[in-house]
């Protein structure tokens, strides 16, 4: 929320009074509410709805227990109650029975005649009602072999032929929503709802745009703009009115839109349109500002979202609208026209468009360069500048504002506090105000000066997806004739910007935890290491005291010893350095030793003999005897 808006909301709030919180809030007396309901089912409603609202578990248990004494019933069945209103099958007119619209008779027939019906009809021949009794009897007794009177009763197949009946009289009163000189849409109950002035009937749908976006991120290092694709798709939802065809309100999401979407489009529909000037949207808003709320109906689809909604439902109470379900998709064909108008006018001139033709998708990531940021001024520039000034379909002299402006008898609504359509923002759990007046939500700290006498309450916080840094401080309301009562804003402190948003909140938490993560790891790592450092030098410091204790321990003990004297006397009589004294020999190298005579080795002595036949045969025999070297036989023969 940008500082202009926040300043308009303050400067709205000095107009109001200091207000207070409600005793009711945690109140366990059911008497008002006995007061003000005379009806029993009115009465158990508001009870179950009273118990609902509980702020604690406290205050749950003890109005669990006055209504159990008021209503007469165990606790077992409040709480069986409860979970009825819960799931939205509590009543608070009339208690409905669990097998209302069934019928006691075999589902075969059943099938049997809506199909016989049905196929008439299908013949543009309708069947009358009596011809149907007559093909059931005759069915049961020729086809089936059953004996007569063993068929539904005459009573029986009316009953189960008049919803189909009063359906298709509905639809031959209408062919579609613009047919005819009139403007009419038919509900899911069978209403014919017609279209006689401006903003008297407000239909309201969404869709999933065919295009891709992107999301920018920007690298602090480099000082860059990187552009990555987002994997989901955009959905817009439109609040159109059925008499002009006028885009009053519109709201662009990145989910599949649920009942806070819807109401966020139709609180975007109710007050006066106001962009930024980049938009470039003051002249065109200044002379033809759309907006108002729904007059008597807002018109949406079937869906679980829509049908279902408490939000939808007590926002019209609140604001003096029904909500009603189309009956057919044939009758939102108002809004269904203008998202095919999106699509060919819009869409497919941007880059990222999902185009129906082959390798459309392939492209259309290759293109994506838009941001939702864009889309959103794209699509606002188109509805307030283009699509609200073209001509009126059913009547060319008019534009769809001329015509819209017309139906408003000439002249523009009274615009509604912006207060009485908080109620269209997301809520939040209920928070305790701590101390000087701060809260606690989503990892962010909000203060509030009106919370300051309110420490240690209970209250209800409201905000805007788009707009996190403000939140709306309420305190709800015990009962129809009590409303919620707006405390003040709770404004996001130490925060250096001007808005953001609750998903860009997400975003940063989740990035802030994995940071805060690894820094806790590594943090606990460095600290194991100093831990483990610090043990290890006070276990030297220990140790090294231990030495020098025990150092003097000896020191004191050899006191009356005579070591040192003796070893004093042992150095008075040991050689004086005056007289000579023996040296070692100097080491020789083995290159000057000289090597060893080699000693003969000694030699065998003949025995001297002459030559004669007996020493020749004495040499032989002593050559066999003594084998010898050659040049050692040579010298032998020379001796």
């Amino acid at each position: 929320m940008d500082e202009s808006h926040v300043s308009s909301l303050d400067a709205d709030l000095q107009n109001f009074d200091e207000v207070l919180l409600s005793d009711r809030a945690f109140d366990t007396d059911p008497s008002a509410i006995l007061i003000e309901s005379s009806d029993p089912h009115k009465l158990r409603f508001r009870l179950i709805e009273w118990l609902a609202e509980s702020p604690t578990r406290k205050v749950k248990t003890e109005r669990k227990q006055a209504i159990t004494k008021t209503l007469d019933i165990s606790i077992r069945q409040v709480e069986r109650l409860l979970k009825q209103y819960n799931e939205e099958r509590l009543r608070e007119t009339e208690i409905e029975r669990s097998d209302k619209g069934d019928h006691r008779v075999d589902e075969y027939w059943v099938n049997y005649i809506r199909e016989y019906y049905e196929r008439g009809l299908k013949d543009k021949n309708p069947p009358k009602p009596i011809d149907v009794v007559r093909e059931v009897q005759r069915h049961a007794v020729i086809d089936l072999r059953h004996e007569e009177g063993d068929c539904p009763h005459l009573a029986t197949v009316y009953r189960i032929l008049k919803p189909l009946v009063e359906r298709h009289k509905r639809k031959q009163k209408i062919r579609n929503p613009g047919a005819g000189s009139w403007l009419a849409v038919e509900t899911r109950d069978g209403k014919l709802l017609k279209a006689i002035f401006s903003n008297q009937i407000l239909q309201c749908d969404h869709t999933k745009l065919d295009i891709r976006i992107v999301q920018i991120i920007l690298e602090t290092l480099k000082k860059e703009k990187k552009f990555k694709l987002l994997e989901w798709r955009p959905w817009l939802t439109t609040v159109v009115d059925t008499f002009s065809g006028c885009v009053i309100g519109y709201h662009l999401w990145h989910k599949q839109p649920g009942a806070h979407e819807v109401a966020l489009a139709l609180r975007h529909a109710i007050l006066p349109k106001q962009y930024p000037p980049e938009y470039e949207l003051e002249e065109v808003l200044n002379e033809s500002n759309i907006y108002g709320a729904p007059l008597q109906y807002f018109f949406t689809d079937g869906g679980k979202d829509l049908s279902r909604s408490k939000l939808i439902q007590s926002l019209g109470k609140k604001l003096g609208f029904q909500c009603e379900l189309r009956d057919r998709p044939i009758q939102g064909g108002i809004v269904e026209r203008l998202f095919g108008t999106i699509n060919t006018k819009v869409l497919a001139t941007l880059p990222g468009y999902i185009s129906k033709k082959e390798g459309g998708a392939e492209r259309a990531e290759k293109e994506a360069c838009l941001t939702l940021e864009d889309l959103d001024q794209i699509l606002a520039v188109f509805f307030f500048r283009d699509y609200n000034h073209e001509s009126y379909p059913k009547d060319p002299r008019d534009t769809r504002f001329e015509r819209w402006l017309k139906g408003m008898g000439k002249k523009l609504p009274e615009p509604l506090n912006e207060r009485d359509l908080d109620l269209c923002f997301h809520q939040a759990e209920q928070r305790v105000v701590q101390a000087h007046g701060s809260i606690y939500f989503e990892n962010l700290t909000y203060r509030c000066e009106e919370l300051r006498s309110l420490q240690g309450e209970y209250v209800t916080l409201r905000y805007d997806p788009d707009h996190i840094l403000t939140l709306y401080i309420y305190r709800q309301g015990t009962g129809d004739d009590e409303a919620e009562e707006f405390i003040g804003f709770a404004h996001a402190i130490n925060m250096d910007r001007q808005d953001l948003s609750l998903e860009e909140l997400k975003q940063l938490n989740k990035l802030r935890s994995t940071a805060k993560r690894e820094h806790s790891n590594y943090g606990g790592s460095l600290a194991l290491d100093q831990r483990q450092k610090r043990a290890e030098q006070r276990k030297h410091e220990k140790k090294e005291q231990q030495r020098a204790e025990q150092k003097k321990l000896r020191a004191k003990s050899k006191q009356n010893s005579k070591i040192v004297e003796l070893r004093q006397e042992r150095a008075g009589k040991s050689v004086s350095p005056v007289e000579s004294m023996e040296l070692l020999p100097e080491r020789v190298s083995s290159e000057q030793k000289e090597p060893p005579s080699p000693v003969p080795s000694p030699q065998p002595v003949e025995p001297d003999i002459s030559d004669s036949p007996v020493r020749s045969h004495i040499k032989s025999r002593w050559r066999d005897l003594n084998p010898r070297p050659l040049d050692y036989e040579s010298s032998a023969m020379s001796f």
